[in-house]
C-alpha cells in the first residue's frame, strides 16, 4: 500500500527554504520517495485558498515514509523548515 506525505508550507524565510529545497530531494530519493507535487500554480475550488506551497511525496509504504521523516539525515532540514515558516504535514494511506 502506497503512502503519501502531504505538506502545506507557508514560507517566511525564502533563503532558508532555498537551502532546504536544495538538500531534501536527495534524502527523499534515498527512502524511495517520489515527488508528485512540489509547489506549482493553485486555484481554490472550495473553502479557503491555501497559500504558498503544497508538496506531495509518494512512498512505496508507510515504513519508508516514516523512516524518511524520522531519519537523522532529514532532522536538520526539518528543523530548518520549521524555523523558516509555518508547515502542516500528514502521512496518508493511498489506494
Amino acid at each position: 500500500m502506497k503512502y503519501y506525505l502531504v505538506a502545506h508550507i507557508e514560507t517566511k524565510n525564502m533563503e532558508n527554504m532555498k537551502i532546504y529545497r536544495e538538500k531534501v530531494f536527495k534524502i527523499v530519493s534515498k527512502y524511495k520517495g517520489q515527488y508528485l507535487v512540489r509547489g506549482g500554480e493553485m486555484e481554490a475550488l472550495e473553502g479557503k485558498m491555501l497559500h504558498d506551497r503544497i508538496v506531495i511525496i509518494e512512498f512505496p509504504n508507510k515504513e519508508l515514509a516514516m523512516k524518511f521523516y524520522k531519519s537523522r539525515e532529514y532532522k536538520p532540514l526539518l528543523e530548518l523548515r520549521a524555523k523558516s515558516g509555518i508547515s502542516n504535514a500528514v502521512i496518508v494511506e493511498g489506494l
